[in-house]
C-alpha cells in the first residue's frame, strides 16, 4: 500500500533537487505546452469518450534525466479516462532509454486518496531506435488499476513496433502494438492480441512569418476490439 505514496514522494524529491541543479547546468530545458486531439486514443484504446481531450504537459530536462507531468482530460466531462501522470526518463544512449511513468486515473468529483493506492499504475517502459526503426516494452509492475480477480499483479505487459520517415513536409510513422499478460484486462482483452496498428503524419503549418502550428493526424486500427480511429490534433 506504501508503494506508490513512496514513488510519488521520492519523484517529487528528485524533481526539486534536479531543478535546482538545473540552474547551473546551461543544457537543462523546460519544455511546456498543450495537446489538443479530436479524440483520445492510447495504445488502441479510446480513453475519455468521444470527445475532444486536453493534454497539458511540462518537463525539465537536464543531460541524460527527463522529468514530467502529463494529464488528459474530456471536455465532455467523462471522468473515464482522465489522467494526471508523472514519469521520469533516463536516456542511456542515443538509441536506448528507461521510463517509469505512475498513470493515475482521478474521478471528477470523487476522493481517490492520491499519495494511497487508488487509481494508480506504474509502468516501466524500455524504448530503442535503430535508424528509422523504433521498439517499444512496458510492463505494469505496481498498481491496483491492472489486478487480476485474485487480487494479484497482473503485469499487462505492451510491445510495440514502428517506423518512421519524412514525405514531402510531413513525417510519416507506422506502427504496430500487442498487449501480452493481459490477465485483468488493463487493456480490454482477454489475456492478449493485437491492440494498436496504424499510420501517423505530422507536419507544421504555416499561419505567419512568425509561427507556425504543429497538427496531427492518425488511421489507428484495434483488431482485437474491432474498431477503428481517424483522428487529429494540434499543439500549442
Amino acid at each position: 500500500m506504501k508503494t506508490i505514496k513512496t514513488i510519488v514522494v521520492v519523484f517529487v524529491a528528485l524533481l526539486s533537487i534536479t531543478a535546482m541543479n538545473a540552474q547551473e547546468e546551461s543544457g537543462a530545458s523546460v519544455d511546456l505546452g498543450l495537446d489538443v486531439q479530436s479524440r483520445y486514443i492510447w495504445r488502441g484504446l479510446q480513453l475519455g469518450g468521444a470527445s475532444p481531450s486536453l493534454q497539458p504537459y511540462v518537463e525539465l530536462s537536464t543531460g541524460k534525466f527527463a522529468f514530467g507531468a502529463w494529464g488528459a482530460y474530456s471536455t465532455g466531462g467523462v471522468s473515464a479516462g482522465q489522467e494526471a501522470d508523472l514519469y521520469a526518463t533516463f536516456n542511456a544512449t542515443d538509441n536506448f532509454s528507461i521510463t517509469l511513468t505512475d498513470y493515475f486515473f482521478p474521478v471528477e468529483g470523487g476522493a481517490m486518496d492520491y499519495l494511497k493506492y487508488n487509481g494508480h499504475v506504474l509502468e516501466l517502459m524500455l524504448g530503442y531506435t535503430a535508424g528509422d526503426f523504433g521498439f517499444t516494452l512496458a510492463t505494469n509492475i505496481a498498481g491496483n488499476a491492472d489486478m487480476d480477480a485474485n487480487g494479484d499483479q497482473a503485469y499487462s505487459t505492451y510491445a510495440e513496433i514502428s517506423y518512421g520517415t519524412t514525405i514531402g513536409s510531413a513525417d510519416f510513422g507506422i506502427f504496430a502494438g500487442a498487449v501480452f499478460m493481459d490477465d485483468a484486462g488493463y487493456y480490454l482483452t482477454s489475456g492478449s492480441g493485437f491492440i494498436n496498428l496504424g499510420v501517423s503524419a505530422s507536419k507544421e503549418i504555416k499561419i505567419s512569418d512568425s509561427f507556425s502550428l504543429p497538427v496531427n493526424a492518425a488511421l489507428t486500427v484495434n483488431p482485437d476490439a474491432e474498431n477503428v480511429y481517424l483522428t487529429f490534433g494540434f499543439s500549442l
